[in-house]
């Protein structure tokens, strides 16, 4: 629990702010968030752990007292456990008394054993980057009323690395994903908040479907890097070949790929995702011929969500369902 008064967490605010003001290089930004959690809360650890796009791992891009060896030899995967929960749900962890709580924390703890912990979600733009993690060496020094300013560091944060990600997409300017042929997220994110203006005006619904590719990393490793590109490419073109003029689809994650279908309730949204399962299944790609699957979320407007946040936030929940039930599957609200 924070011992500072008021104006000194608002003057930390305020020097985070002003150094995210000066730069896109998000470097500096990091590190003075986990200097000023580490001297609000007296923290034993402080660490901002991001999905690295390229393997979809985690990796520790800025921290407080954890080894060089430690961060160099981090390599974690999403998994199943609780900080995939996080991840997925945006639900912050919250451990008041790790002895009372010993399988959640043997999951949250990174290098160091401790008494109480807080995680919470990083996401910009509604897509998930990764999770500030804060622990104590000592019982309850987090409470439910930290959370709120825990979380409005994590958001600093999600700008900070946001804003360095524009940057880079601005220096290209290309509208297209390389990988994929499909439209990059920031376009489609445009068109889906205008999707959803005009089906409320008109009193219409829309879909949306977010697909995972099952097994995709053991593909990488089976076939190569280079095989795993070309299967992606491959399933964006059955997609793309199912889209009528008025849907869109874009890449959404490392092996991930949103769709919307515009004036498409919610049964004919799970109609269509089980249609473009199947198909998947049933195709070889590559001339690897790489046969596999995805998992496929699906959610609805107005059925499921009445905002655009709201929906995306429903389509990833139905996605972790079908990921964890057995893959290979279609999951919704």
């Amino acid at each position: 629990m924070s011992h500072l008064k008021p104006e000194d967490c608002l003057s930390f605010f305020s020097e985070v702010l002003s150094i995210l003001k000066a730069t896109h290089e998000p470097e500096r930004v990091l590190s003075l968030i986990v200097d000023r959690i580490v001297r609000m809360y007296g923290c034993q650890t402080c660490a901002v752990i991001i999905i690295d796009p390229a393997t979809e791992y985690l990796r520790v891009v800025a921290n407080h007292n954890l080894s060089h060896l430690y961060v160099k030899e981090f390599r974690c995967s999403l998994g199943t456990g609780a900080i995939a929960r996080m991840l997925s749900t945006g639900h912050p962890i919250l451990i008041s008394d790790g002895e009372q709580e010993p399988q959640i924390a043997r999951e949250v703890q990174l290098e160091h054993p401790f008494r109480s912990a807080v995680c919470l979600q990083i996401v910009a733009e509604h897509r998930t980057l990764g999770y500030l993690h804060a622990d104590a060496r000592d019982s309850n020094v987090f409470a439910m009323h930290d959370l709120r300013t825990l979380q409005s560091f994590a958001d600093l944060t999600s700008i900070a690395l946001n804003k360095s990600y524009l940057y880079e997409k601005n220096l290209r300017l290309d509208p297209v994903d390389p990988e994929t042929g499909l439209e990059k997220y920031a376009p489609f994110l445009e068109r889906l908040s205008t999707s959803i203006s005009r089906a409320e005006a008109n009193r219409e619904s829309l879909s949306l479907c977010i697909l995972d590719i099952d097994n995709y990393k053991q593909i990488g490793g089976t076939y190569g890097y280079e095989a795993s590109k070309r299967l992606l490419k491959g399933i964006a073109g059955v997609i793309k070949s199912r889209l009528r003029p008025m849907d869109a689809a874009s890449r959404y994650g490392f092996d991930e790929l949103i769709i919307l279908r515009e004036n498409s309730p919610l049964d004919n949204g799970i109609a269509f995702a089980e249609e473009l399962r199947k198909m998947i299944a049933e195709t070889e790609f590559a001339q690897e011929k790489i046969r596999t699957t995805v998992s496929i979320g699906v959610a609805a407007f107005p059925e499921n969500a009445g905002s655009e946040k709201d929906l995306l936030l429903a389509a990833k929940e139905a996605l972790y369902h079908a990921q964890h039930s057995g893959r290979n599957r279609v999951s919704h609200p």
